[in-house]
């Protein structure tokens, strides 16, 4: 009943969206939630070829034809994503909404780049490819939108641990914050939204994938493995978000818990860290 009481920006249904790191984990789930509430069609990216041809073939199987497209896709490579962004359009005349999932984690400083490439790079290029199509401003289709970028309670929490990562998803949401204040709204039609999600039930917390970081820091990580929230809670606060979410908020997803909204602490915050400026 509570929900009912939220203003509604979006319904899902007969819309096209765009979902990357789609082929398993959260984004996984997040293309089937979206078939399942009735999207006309959802194109997801991945450089995952297996996992996602077979989630393809599953989709297809349950939803009917040009439900839905796997892209294997490098986000990071700018040529790569724009083809992507293409394919959508040429093939449906439209897009409805973005969600920027794809994400790298790791401690092997060799692959720091690609870290900032995936994590943060991507989400930048991806957001303003996704204004350049929707926003009532370009002309191009002007029918506005939605950007939902998927950020981490790291970036809320100052450690020294996973410095890359973390710094990654803090820039995801202060670029994601003004990407989405009013003035940039008002002109484009756009919503973004930014959700910090908790620790939660996929291959980047796998207990193999463990192995690569340090002792004590891989004992922190594995003793949160029991609490961490399912896929199912993640895919369905993000939903949340996209329906209910005004632009420029900021939301947490966490311990199975539903989203809830954070934006007034963040602006807070803000507020504090500004008074010297």
């Amino acid at each position: 009943m509570a929900s009912e009481l939220v203003k509604r920006y979006l319904s899902v249904e007969d819309k096209v969206f765009l979902v990357t790191g789609g082929a398993a984990g959260v984004g996984a789930g997040v293309v089937r939630a979206l078939l399942e509430e009735n999207a006309r069609h959802v194109a997801f990216l991945d450089v995952l070829d297996r996992e996602g041809s077979l989630l393809e073939f599953e989709l297809l199987n349950k939803y009917g034809p040009l439900t839905a497209k796997f892209i294997k896709c490098d986000v990071s490579d700018e040529e790569q994503l724009a083809n992507a962004y293409k394919y959508v359009l040429n093939k449906y005349r439209r897009l409805d909404g973005v969600i920027n999932n794809a994400a790298v984690l790791s401690v092997d400083e060799s692959i720091y780049k690609r870290m900032v490439d995936v994590n943060f790079t991507a989400v930048v290029h991806s957001t303003m490819k996704a204004f350049q199509v929707m926003g009532r401003d370009n002309g191009m289709y002007s029918i506005g939108g939605l950007v939902i970028n998927i950020s981490s309670l790291l970036a809320l929490h100052l450690s020294n641990r996973l410095p890359v990562y973390a710094s990654t998803k803090t820039a995801v949401l202060q670029f994601s914050m003004a990407m989405g204040a009013q003035e940039q709204h008002s002109k484009s039609g756009v919503r973004v939204m930014t959700i910090c999600l908790g620790p939660t039930d996929t291959a980047i917390l796998d207990r193999s994938n463990l192995q690569n970081f340090d002792k004590k820091f891989s004992e922190q990580l594995t003793s949160r493995v029991q609490s961490r929230q399912k896929v199912a809670s993640a895919v369905t606060g993000i939903l949340h978000v996209m329906e209910h979410g005004k632009s420029g908020s900021t939301w947490i997803v966490k311990n199975d818990q539903p989203a809830y909204e954070y934006t007034e602490k963040i602006n807070e915050a803000f507020k504090i860290l500004s008074e010297t400026y």
